[in-house]
C-alpha cells in the first residue's frame, strides 16, 4: 500500500509535467528561478566549485523533501486519502 500511494503522490511523471508547464507560465516563478541561477553562478565562480556543487546537491534533497511533505500535508490529501483507505 505505501509504494501504491508513494506512486501516485511522489513519482507520478504526470504530476511533474503539469507543474512544470504551470510554472513555465508564472512570470513570478520564471524570475525567481532565473534570478536563483545567476546568483548561483556567481557563488560557484566565487567559492570552491566542489563546496558549491555538495552544498546545493544537498540543498536540493532538502527541498524536495519539505516541498513534499506541504504537498501530501497542506492540500488536505493525507485526510482523503485515509478515508479512502477506510473504505
Amino acid at each position: 500500500m505505501d509504494k501504491i500511494l508513494k506512486t501516485l503522490f511522489l513519482d507520478n511523471l504526470e504530476l511533474d509535467e503539469a507543474i512544470a508547464a504551470f510554472l513555465a507560465q508564472n512570470p513570478e516563478f520564471v524570475q525567481a528561478e532565473q534570478e536563483y541561477y545567476a546568483t548561483a553562478q556567481e557563488i560557484a565562480q566565487t567559492v570552491d566549485r566542489e563546496l558549491y556543487h555538495r552544498f546545493e546537491c544537498r540543498l536540493g534533497r532538502y527541498l524536495a523533501r519539505l516541498s513534499d511533505a506541504y504537498y501530501l500535508f497542506g492540500l488536505g490529501l493525507r485526510q482523503e486519502v485515509l478515508r479512502a483507505i477506510g473504505d
